[in-house]
């Protein structure tokens, strides 16, 4: 079972994990009713019951809102004080202009709705942050509900106005119809429309949202409205109730809307969050604050129960977080894994991994691996994404316990419990996210490397030891930094050789590199294969991960290689071919992994001419042609990822033009380029390229539902058409449209980004470092689509750091040197030929 079966969460299991949490609370509030029924029969009286209702319904109709303001990643705390001001002045309106009560009731909502805008321009467009954006309208709103009524209530004598509040239909009353109302229509606005698409992809992933040309910041100042009308709502049922307006109204409500909306499932990170969840979080809130009072409970106990339920509901939506946790590790104090420190008599360390296993819920994520390292050598770990790779390297970090199989380090049996564990075997994890301390220096952070700061006298840090170590060891392994150099001053390559220096402060033998050079320039990667030399050359051993052939054959002496979570084999470099290699790696043949076919060519479909912007891109002139591929290489800095940005509108250049099929572009117009037919598929997919807390369906459809909605509303069998015409187009795997784009592996979620924009139709497709972190064989399968789209007519401009992609694929090669073209190569150039002209004008 590989990997990507362990992450992946099918959109059907988050429904039905969504469904059944809302069982359980349905069953609280049935188990709550009836515990507070027999303590006090008085309880289940229908005054009651009408009571209940109507403290429920004000909740609700503000923690609806406050739901859609959690999915779009913000909070709003200024909902109770805007309720009491827009209560207080609309009261005030019609004692002094005699106006009509259904006039006073739109008065009452607009009000809130003004209070609400106020705070969604300082979010979205002063970027203030959300929270003390509204903590500030939430002082001002009371002022203002305080001062204008002089702290007094204000009475109430217009029969319709009040009839919200106070008037029960059949039993039941009117604020609880209303409040059902506000959910069913809260629900079809999130879940049918393409603003409640934008609202979960602005919540889930802005930058992407940004990418995909979604309005974010009009997104989340409407909200913000809704939530202040929504607070006019409420002070319309609360002063109906109470048949004033009062300036303390509300008081605590914005705890209780927020209170009700975790409890229903919504997550503050934001990008989830359920109506019907938060009508029942509203429902039992209402159920046990009436109870407790029953019971003559006082308003600090109930504050503890209320605590509670957030606490609860939290826990249970990150239970997974759990998994395996132990109360005994509250009393670890890091010392309890121990094992002796062995020092081979050979000199040569080795770490045997014998029968690894490491099960997660239903799904066995690696399968009895067996494997050694030894100190002196290189050893690449290769395999498709979700092979295993990652969890292997949990396992030697501490992160992951295996359930079955042992680590033998030096002849004896190991177990590492934790990190510490883990560090002090001797083994160091360098992630592609590094773990540095930006604000400190380089040899402070070196130090936090050591077991013991150097001390004086046992109390302060002794500095001139702690910059004389590090110094002693950047220049052991010549690295060329300061020691007094500033973290956040550094290079990412720089930071790359710190982190090096920091395992080698820690004794590490055994040092892990996780795709070390996804984002390091040529020189940068050059300087880490000299530094990967020199540990060698110290009795280190180097775990190597990358899907960059070249890397592996120029720095492992062998490979590993995982396939579906089992030992695939291992492999001699260089006496295994890449083609063999590859062929272990996905269990199949796939012949040349940049595949590239001839396509006849159009007529000009891109011209940019003369152009230049600010200080990176000087007087660039460049075409691409209808069916024709053309690769942007040259030197990281070179300019390559701000040219794609300037032709997609989504960065603005001050000279020259841009054209498509003869019609100009207006500069830094990313919605102008996209109905053109320019589609950009970003560099960093992560950041910019999926909403991982969506699902495949609505992720290929984020784009193209602007263009096919009627009036904003979704049609869903429509983008169910789309999504699985698209899914097999691009051999997704799974292939089930429901699936969350961020259970993917990366190579299929790089073909979810590249699907998003082909579901507009584009002419010219911009591709940066589309195969960036992913395996060889989504390598192949997506230069066999892009091959495919070539051939369909598409004009394609790629920018690649990976030469043998560039030359693979290209039929035309045009390098960039220090923001200028340097010169065009036609296919069948060579490597050195076109880093000559990376370096022409550097």
């Amino acid at each position: 079972m590989s990997e990507n079966s362990v992450n992946v969460a099918m959109k059907s299991k988050e429904k039905r994990k969504t469904i059944k949490q809302e069982m359980v609370l349905f069953a609280i509030i049935l188990f709550s009713v009836a515990v507070f029924g027999v303590a006090t029969p008085d309880y289940l009286s229908p005054a009651n019951l009408l009571n209940i209702g109507q403290q429920t319904a004000v909740i609700a109709t503000v923690a609806y809102a406050m739901t859609a303001v959690i999915i779009c990643k913000g909070i709003d705390i200024s909902v109770g004080s805007v309720l009491a001001a827009s209560g207080i002045l609309a009261a005030l309106v019609m004692q002094s202009t005699g106006m009509p009560g259904w006039m006073a009731i739109i008065a009452v909502v607009l009000i809130g709705a003004v209070f609400g805008l106020l705070n969604g321009v300082l979010i979205s467009y002063i970027n203030i942050s959300p929270f003390v954006t509204t903590l500030a309208v939430y002082a001002f709103a009371r002022g203002v509900a305080l001062s204008f009524s002089g702290s007094q209530s204000i009475s109430i004598d217009s029969p319709l106005y009040l009839w919200f509040g106070s008037t029960d239909i059949a039993g039941v009353p009117v604020s609880l119809v209303v409040a059902v109302v506000l959910a069913l229509l809260w629900l079809f606005l999130l879940n049918r429309t393409i603003f409640g698409r934008w609202l979960y992809a602005t919540g889930g992933n802005e930058d992407a949202a940004k990418a995909s040309l979604i309005p974010v910041r009009k997104v989340r100042t409407l909200i913000y409205v809704l939530a202040g009308a929504s607070a006019g709502l409420g002070a319309l049922l609360t002063t109906g109730r109470v048949g004033s307006a009062q300036p303390l109204a509300g008081i605590g409500l914005e705890f209780s809307a927020i209170t009700a909306a975790i409890i229903g499932g919504a997550r503050l990170a934001g990008g989830k969050g359920s109506i019907l969840g938060t009508a029942l979080g509203a429902l039992l809130l209402g159920v046990v604050n009436t109870g407790l009072s029953f019971l003559q409970v006082s308003q600090q106990v109930n504050y503890f129960f209320t605590g509670g339920f957030v606490l609860i509901a939290v826990l249970l939506s990150q239970r997974e977080a759990f998994h395996g946790w132990k109360v005994s590790r509250l009393f670890d104090r890091g010392t309890r894994s121990h094992f002796p420190r062995v020092e081979p008599e050979t000199g040569q360390r080795v770490l045997e991994l014998k029968g690894i296993s490491k099960i997660f819920p239903g799904v066995k994520a690696l399968s009895e691996v067996s494997m050694n390292l030894r100190s002196g050598e290189v050893v690449a770990l290769v395999g498709e994404n979700g092979a295993g790779k990652s969890t292997l390297v949990k396992v030697l970090s501490g992160i992951h316990q295996p359930e079955e199989g042992s680590l033998w380090l030096d002849g004896q049996h190991v177990i590492l419990a934790s990190p510490a564990d883990s560090r002090r075997a001797g083994i160091s994890i360098i992630h592609q996210h590094f773990s540095l301390i930006p604000e400190l220096s380089v040899a402070e952070n070196l130090a936090l490397a050591q077991a013991h700061l150097p001390k004086r006298f046992g109390v302060a840090l002794n500095r001139k030891l702690m910059r004389n170590r590090a110094k002693m060891l950047i220049d052991e392994l010549q690295l060329g930094i300061s020691p007094d150099a500033k973290v956040a001053n550094l290079t990412i390559g720089q930071c790359q050789m710190v982190e090096v220096a920091k395992a080698m402060m820690a004794d590490a033998w055994l040092i892990v590199m996780d795709e070390p050079t996804s984002a390091l320039t040529n020189p940068e990667r050059d300087q880490l294969y000299l530094l990967i030399e020199r540990l060698i050359k110290r009795n280190c051993s180097v775990l190597y991960i990358s899907h960059k052939m070249q890397e592996i054959y120029t720095l492992a002496s062998r490979a590993v290689v995982l396939r579906d979570g089992k030992h695939a084999g291992e492999a001699a470099i260089p006496a295994t071919s890449e083609s063999a290699l590859i062929n272990m790696m996905v269990g199949r043949d796939i012949g040349n992994v940049f595949p590239w076919s001839k396509a006849e060519l159009g007529e000009s479909l891109l011209q940019v001419t003369n152009l230049s912007a600010g200080g990176l891109l000087l007087d660039i002139n460049l075409e691409v042609k209808q069916g024709e591929l053309v690769a942007l290489t040259g030197l990281m800095g070179s300019g390559r990822t701000e040219l794609l940005r300037c032709i997609s509108g989504q960065e603005i250049f001050n000279h020259g033009t841009v054209s498509l099929q003869g019609k100009e572009l207006l500069s830094g117009n990313a919605w102008m380029a996209s109905r053109l037919g320019v589609a950009y598929v970003p560099e960093d997919r992560h950041k910019e390229g999926f909403i991982s807390t969506m699902s495949l369906e609505d992720n290929i459809a984020l784009r193209w539902i602007w263009h096919n909605s009627r009036a904003g509303i979704l049609a869903r069998s429509n983008i169910a058409e789309l999504a699985k015409s698209m899914i097999a187009k691009l051999g997704v795997r799974p292939a089930n449209p429901e699936t969350l784009a961020g259970s993917l592996s990366g190579g299929n979620q790089q073909k979810i980004v590249i699907g998003k924009w082909l579901a507009t139709a584009p002419h010219l497709l911009l591709l940066d470092e589309p195969t960036n972190g992913v395996d060889v064989g989504a390598k192949f399968e997506i230069h066999s689509l892009i091959a495919g789209l070539k051939q369909q007519g598409m004009g394609i401009l790629m920018v690649s750091s990976e030469l043998p992609e560039a030359l693979g694929v290209a039929d035309r090669i045009v390098v960039l040197s220090a923001g200028r073209i340097a010169g065009q190569l036609p296919r069948g150039a060579t490597e050195e030929q076109v880093m000559k002209l990376a370096f022409k004008y550097v």
